[in-house]
């Protein structure tokens, strides 16, 4: 099972990987973690897609939103990955390859609570938190990514 990483900016994705990553968000955030939230928030827009896909499927997914649209650094958000394909280390290596992609900059996300040892695991600190963001407990928390 080859499972390559791909990255492209909001105009260079196709309807059909748009649709999954809306559906795969969906699945995972609203109906997996009960989250009610708007997910259109127009930093898609503004984002560098990283996908993985097992054959055609969406398999794990993140964001690397541009500097000053959710933080004045970089941020990742919407890590996820299918229930099905989970402890694979999948959103650990998107993680790991949107950090290369702009190594020396510094990267800060809005995590949630219960992955907060997860992001230490990965470098990140704690700035900010705990604080309640759609209805679930989260820290901000940064990485100087050099």
């Amino acid at each position: 099972m080859s499972l390559n990483i791909v990255k492209k900016t909001f105009a260079e994705l196709t309807n059909q990987e748009l649709y999954q990553i809306l559906d795969l968000r969906g699945k995972v955030f609203v109906m997996e973690q009960k989250i009610l939230y708007l997910d259109t928030d127009y930093k898609d827009q503004k984002s560098v897609h990283y996908m993985i896909f097992e054959g055609n499927k969406l398999i794990s997914y993140l964001r690397l939103v541009d500097p000053g649209y959710k933080f004045k650094e970089y941020a990742i958000s919407r890590v996820l990955t299918d229930p099905d394909y989970r402890k694979q280390g999948l959103a650990t290596k998107l993680i790991h390859e949107a950090m290369h992609d702009i190594k020396g900059q510094p990267i800060r996300i809005s995590g949630q609570a219960y992955l907060k040892s997860y992001y230490e695991a990965l470098g990140f600190r704690v700035v900010k938190g705990p604080y309640i963001e759609e209805d679930i407990l989260h820290y901000e928390m940064i990485h100087s990514n050099q």
